[in-house]
C-alpha cells in the first residue's frame, strides 16, 4: 500500500494561526519595551531628582494604552486556535 504525501495546506487555518501567534509575540515584546523604558525612565527621573507631581497617572495610561492590544490579540489567537 502506498502512503500518499500529506498535503502542506491540511488545515486551512494554519496560516493565520502562525499570523496571530506572530502578531501576539510582537505585541507581547512590544509591551514590554515600553514597560521597560518606562521604568528607565523612572529611574533617571530619580537619580536627577526632577519629580513630576503627575508621573503615576501619565505612566498608567501608557501601559493601559499598551496592554489593550495584547488583550485584544490573546483574545483573537484564543478564538482561532479554538476553530
Amino acid at each position: 500500500m502506498k502512503h500518499l504525501p500529506m498535503p502542506l495546506a491540511a488545515d486551512p487555518l494554519l496560516p493565520v494561526r502562525v499570523l496571530a501567534a506572530i502578531a501576539f509575540l510582537a505585541a507581547t515584546s512590544a509591551f514590554i519595551y515600553v514597560l521597560r523604558h518606562l521604568k528607565r525612565i523612572e529611574r533617571l527621573i530619580k537619580a536627577d531628582a526632577l519629580l513630576p507631581a503627575q508621573r503615576g497617572p501619565r505612566n498608567n495610561m501608557v501601559l493601559i494604552v499598551c496592554a489593550v492590544p495584547v488583550v485584544v490579540i490573546t483574545l483573537l489567537l484564543f478564538l482561532v486556535l479554538q476553530a
